[in-house]
């Protein structure tokens, strides 16, 4: 009898019923040929990720005394029952995922805030001349709290005024009176 390529021929040993066990089978071949006395475990993936778990025994010559292949009958169908209609989800399914549950997820809320690089790896800090002649220094691409970032930046660059910085909240990027790109870019690079 022939199988589909997502067919796996095991020969159920004691071993062979401890990788099931652990999901540790890695056989995999197409066009198999069963013969009889042996056990098919046939594997399907949806896509959901289940993993549907059938048992295939050969009927014939189950006996309750006889052992087919070194497993006895009722081995048999104690894992055939075991397994029997069983669904195991390899991964959740992506409406229960959360992003709290996300390696490295961290929320961006009050006190907290993250400046992201551009493709080149360079800080999102210009100098942009105004009407007038007026120039201002700007960071741009804030997540978070951008009041934070100004008030941290306030901290560690003490010569310049604190009246000249001011955060656009709905751009989300603080502005700073003077051309302090540099110091601006050095205090990102080095302090935080």
């Amino acid at each position: 009898m022939k199988f589909q390529s997502s067919v796996y021929l095991i020969r159920l040993s004691v071993i062979g019923l401890q990788a099931l066990q652990l999901g540790m089978l890695s056989f995999k071949s197409a066009g198999l040929t069963v013969k009889r006395g042996c056990f098919c475990l046939g594997r399907n993936f949806s896509s959901t990720g289940t993993l549907r778990n059938a048992i295939n025994v050969s009927s014939s010559e189950a006996n309750q005394d006889q052992t087919i292949e070194g497993i006895t009958a009722q081995e048999a169908e104690d894992l055939s029952k075991a397994l029997d209609d069983s669904s195991y989800s390899i991964f959740p399914a992506i409406q229960d995922i959360k992003p709290s549950d996300l390696v490295g997820h961290q929320s961006f809320g009050v006190k907290s805030y993250f400046v992201e690089r551009s493709a080149t790896g360079n800080l999102p800090v210009y100098t942009d001349f105004k009407s007038g002649g007026k120039v201002v220094t700007e960071i741009r691409r804030i997540s978070g709290d951008p009041v934070q970032l100004r008030n941290d930046l306030q901290e560690k660059l003490k010569h310049i005024p604190k009246s000249s910085f001011r955060v656009m909240m709905q751009a989300k990027k603080v502005v700073i009176q003077g051309d302090v790109v540099k110091q601006v870019k050095n205090v990102l690079s080095t302090s935080f």
